[in-house]
């Protein structure tokens, strides 16, 4: 079995295993299940809104098993290691782990209702809550698997040797590009989509946090960098906060080079030993030394530029303060 499928498999298996839990319980408790089945609940706990058992099925196996069909065509194109993206793949467990024990509790309150019919049926929050903790313990097995596929970090190189971009004395000049992650765009995106979906079919409280957790997701995807003579800015794509600055005086020198994100950790804002950085894809990256002597990082395309603006700037506000070399 070769990489790409192993990964597919991996990734996607908790959405059908989700399914079939799901489809199990349902055929154990078909002759007790009522001919409408309560699927959608009040701030109070009772059931407000009912689903034929046809159409629950439909809706179960739509929920399921077409995000999990993506999950694996994305995960077998991708050559990215799935340790570079334990947080995604850790959700992608999490988040069918959780929806599976709502809807399996949601048929076994149905199944308690007995005489009292569909209408008598209840949704306790405790019921939401142990659904929060199996997605928990499913999503740290997640965690585990990914981090065994991993890849070799790759080296470092000396900024001092970055190239330098000619200005004339008193010329100013900037760079900017935004950068986005695919991923976890469309990673937010289901999520907050499946968000909706159970807070629809169990309840806001159900699935309110889910939507809202997706919908920022999906909001922090992306990134803009600039380089001016301010030094590095990087803000959210959609959004003027929050802001990460780098001014020039803390900048010895700027390079470009090829970044893995298991370097530092996985994806978003990352901290290892002597480096941190803005990691949302592995690839291309500019890459500062700092006067701290530690390393920041941030994936971005045309990083060449950007380094050797920033080495230029840094350069002429290193020779124009005072004590500097003119």
């Amino acid at each position: 079995m070769n990489r790409s499928v192993r990964r597919a498999i991996v990734v996607a298996a908790p959405f059908p295993l989700a399914w079939a839990g799901v489809v199990g319980v349902f055929t154990a408790l078909a002759d007790r299940l009522p001919d409408r089945l309560a699927t959608h609940f009040g701030t109070s706990g009772q059931a407000d809104g009912f689903t034929g058992p046809g159409a629950f099925l439909s809706v179960v196996t739509a929920l399921f098993l077409i995000p999990g069909a993506v999950a694996a065509g994305l995960a077998a194109g991708s050559r990215t290691p799935l340790g570079e993206r334990r947080a995604m793949v850790a959700v992608g467990y999490g988040t069918p782990a959780q929806l599976g024990c709502v809807l399996a509790l949601l048929l076994l309150a149905n199944a308690e209702a007995g005489t009292a019919g569909p209408e008598g049926v209840e949704f306790p929050l405790w019921r939401l809550a142990a659904s929060c903790a199996v997605a928990v313990a499913v999503g740290w097995m997640g965690w585990l698997l990914a981090g065994l596929d991993t890849a070799r970090p790759a080296g470092s190189a000396d900024p001092e040797s970055g190239p330098r971009l000619p200005l004339a004395e008193g010329e100013l000049a900037s760079w900017t590009r935004a950068v986005g992650s695919p991923v976890l765009l469309g990673t937010g995106g289901v999520t907050a989509v499946l968000g909706g979906a159970l807070a629809f079919a169990a309840g806001p409280a159900a699935g309110l946090p889910l939507a809202v957790i997706g919908s920022a997701v999906a909001l922090f995807s992306g990134c803009r960098v600039t380089v001016d003579r301010r030094g590095l800015t990087v803000t959210a794509r959609f959004a003027p906060r929050p802001r990460l600055r780098v001014p020039l005086e803390r900048i010895e020198g700027a390079l470009s080079r090829e970044v893995r994100a298991a370097e530092l950790g996985g994806w978003g804002y990352r901290s290892a030993a002597g480096r941190s950085g803005l990691v949302l894809r592995s690839g291309e990256a500019l890459s500062l030394r700092l006067a701290t002597g530690r390393e920041f990082v941030v994936t971005v395309d045309d990083a060449a530029t950007a380094a050797a603006l920033l080495n230029t700037l840094a350069e002429r506000g290193r020779t124009t303060a005072p004590g500097g070399r003119n």
